[in-house]
């Protein structure tokens, strides 16, 4: 199957919800949150609609920066991953987290979903005015990593690596977009 050419990137919908629920329980074996900030007492309607107007920068908590969730949708609509954009960065995701954030569904892995996510992702900063996108990934996930690499990051020659609060070593990338 040739998931690339059928690839659609858009914005979650009300439709999304049991297909979504599924990829965040997927994704919760691999420590990564397909549906970031939403729990299983959340009302769909109003978090989709949360995550979207993210993107116009409405409805942002104190502390956040302007942000988006995109998902990759395959010409049947099935969910294969997501991207979050994050529009600027804080100092927590100056640290670790970064502009990108990207997950696969175990299905759809090594079939270049993860790279066209990102291309994606720093095609829609490039957009917004940002000139380089910061991306980090665990350090043992020679998959992210190699995807990072390929979509033209260079590691962070002043902090290389960070360490989170659980002891996990991240790899830092810059990426220039401008």
């Amino acid at each position: 199957m040739d998931v690339l050419g059928e690839l659609a990137f858009r914005e979650l919908t009300d439709a999304d919800e049991q297909q979504a629920i599924d990829a965040h329980h997927a994704l919760l074996a691999d420590d990564f949150e397909f549906l970031p900030s939403w729990t299983e007492k959340g009302n769909w309607a109003d978090y989709v609609y949360r995550m979207n107007a993210g993107r116009r920068g409405e409805h942002v908590p104190e502390g956040w920066v302007r942000s988006a969730l995109f998902v990759a949708v395959d010409q049947d609509g099935w969910l294969l991953g997501r991207v979050s954009v994050r529009y600027a960065l804080n100092s927590s995701l100056q640290h670790l987290g970064g502009h990108l954030g990207y997950g696969v569904l175990p299905e759809a892995r090594r079939q270049g979903v993860a790279g066209a996510l990102c291309r994606f992702g720093l095609d829609e900063l490039r957009a917004a005015g940002v000139q380089r996108a910061l991306i980090t990934c665990a350090a043992g996930n020679a998959g992210s990593r190699a995807t990072i690499l390929r979509c033209g990051g260079v590691p962070d020659a002043q902090r290389p690596q960070v360490v989170d609060g659980d002891g996990t070593a991240h790899l830092r990338f810059w990426v220039p977009i401008a």
